[in-house]
């Protein structure tokens, strides 16, 4: 496929996601970021198919990281940002780590796998995280400044595995669940000790580090 045709796939993609986020917005507990954060995650899937060359799947994640930084400081897409956006720049290091994994591993078909299991394990793990914990998080844990809830913890663990196996069968056809369990427990501790969004950074990146480790 062109890559023209792919980058207007991808930023139409994205745009419908923000899109809709928008109509969320009134929805309670930031229920629109959690939306998004969850979705955009799919853009991998979507790269993977769609976009050959280096510049165009460097293309979206480098816009967002400009764009999601310039909306932390306007404020120009309320749905998208954290309450306090000034000290949770979660959004920006989520685009940041999607550019790091594209750069790093998507030319690479075996080490894209890695980059694939970084983000989805960031967008879906700590998405659900965020939702469960919101809505069910009765038991709470403060670690390095980060509010957290066994609840939540809970949903990112099962949230990865689940994820993981269902893209790592699609990709391989078949599970190193020692491998799998391992990466998922790590990834979710990293979760539960990150403060003011970081893990949107440490999550997917030690994710597809350690991937890489241990099959590579």
């Amino acid at each position: 496929m062109n890559d023209w045709i792919g980058l207007l796939i991808s930023f139409a993609y994205l745009g419908l996601i923000l899109l809709i986020a928008t109509r969320l917005a009134h929805w309670p507990h930031e229920m629109s970021r959690t939306f998004a954060h969850i979705m955009v995650a799919n853009w991998w899937l979507i790269a993977s198919l769609v976009l050959k060359s280096y510049w165009a799947a460097m293309a979206p994640p480098l816009f967002f990281v400009v764009f999601n930084l310039l909306n932390a400081i306007f404020n120009w897409i309320p749905a998208i940002n954290s309450k306090n956006r000034f000290k949770n720049l979660g959004t920006v290091y989520y685009a940041l780590s999607v550019a790091l994994l594209t750069h790093f591993t998507f030319m690479d078909p075996q080490l894209r796998i890695a980059g694939g299991l970084g983000l989805l394990a960031m967008g879906y793990g700590d998405g659900m995280a965020a939702v469960i914990g919101q809505f069910y998080g009765k038991h709470t844990f403060s670690i390095f400044r980060g509010h957290k809830s066994y609840e939540g913890t809970l949903a990112m663990l099962v949230s990865v595995i689940a994820v993981s196996a269902l893209y790592l069968t699609w990709q391989l056809g078949v599970i190193n669940w020692p491998v799998l369990l391992m990466i998922a427990l790590i990834a979710t501790g990293v979760e539960a000790i990150s403060p003011y969004g970081l893990d949107n950074l440490f999550v997917p990146l030690l994710t597809a580090l350690l991937y890489i480790i241990t099959i590579f």
